[in-house]
């Protein structure tokens, strides 16, 4: 059985094998020998083009961020579901950055990143770790806290790889907490897959890694996001959309991606426009 931490060390492994593409200097720090092989092992279970269109999704909000950030208009980073993402190291020392996951996840990864800084191999960046489950309702104290360490900063609320994991109605809870917490002016980024590819073979193959890497008695039930949700999100207004045949063609033309074999992410950039 895979450990929680080693599943989202895969996707680290998975930005290591194209650092170029990925803009993931840092990903590989993470890699091991056992890590590698659960990443090999999905792929082949699950999509071929796995590591690629992960690499295309870190580089996308790589750019996006890093664009925003030289523009001036954000201040802070805050990842929720953060896994084992490099973001603080690869953006500008300038920007803040709160990362947020399960206990375990982020109580490993607090203790490694402090451990490479020590031995130099991380810069010294301004990181706040906090800890919460999605599927549970955000206390008084957490929404605080992290009104706290915002302040008057300008954020960009971050959301990979969590949709597909929780329900509807912890989604509509957890998008009114961003609501909250953000300001006008404000980003948020979010990934999902749409309804439409759940008739596909390769989805079929996703949900059957998950299902048979459960623990037993353990019960998934998986969710995708049409458009019109981002769409009418209340609060926000829809500024980019793109997904991963199209980053393909944008950052790597020279390779064929078939439609029927990727699992294609969409990603969404939204601006808060009202409080």
């Amino acid at each position: 059985m895979i450990k929680i931490h080693e599943t989202a060390m895969v996707t680290s492994a998975f930005r290591a094998m194209d650092e170029t593409l990925s803009k993931d200097q840092y990903a590989h720090l993470w890699s091991s020998a056992r890590i590698q092989a659960h990443a090999d092992r999905y792929s082949n279970a699950v999509s071929v083009f796995e590591p690629h269109a992960h690499c295309l999704r870190n580089r996308y909000f790589f750019d996006q961020l890093t664009d925003l950030a030289s523009d001036g208009k954000i201040d802070m980073l805050i990842n929720f579901g953060c896994g084992f993402s490099m973001y603080p190291f690869a953006l500008p020392a300038s920007i803040k950055h709160i990362e947020i996951d399960l206990p375990e996840v982020v109580a490993y990864k607090q203790q490694q990143i402090r451990s490479w800084q020590q031995l130099g191999k991380l810069p010294g960046r301004n990181i706040q770790y906090l800890s919460c489950n999605f599927n549970r309702e955000y206390t008084r104290e957490f929404r605080n806290t992290i009104k706290m360490h915002i302040g008057k900063a300008s954020t960009f609320f971050l959301l990979e790889g969590v949709l597909f994991f929780i329900s509807r109605k912890d989604s509509f809870r957890l998008f009114n907490l961003f609501s909250d917490l953000q300001r006008q002016g404000d980003y948020l980024g979010s990934v999902s897959f749409r309804p439409q590819l759940e008739q596909s073979r390769v989805f079929g193959k996703l949900v059957s890694f998950v299902e048979g890497n459960l623990k037993k008695n353990q019960q998934f039930k998986y969710q995708t996001v049409e458009d019109e949700f981002y769409e009418k999100l209340s609060g926000y207004q829809l500024k980019d959309h793109q997904d991963t045949l199209g980053l393909n063609s944008k950052y790597s033309p020279e390779k064929v991606l078939p439609e029927q074999e990727v699992l294609i992410e969409h990603m969404y950039i939204l601006e808060k426009n009202k409080n």
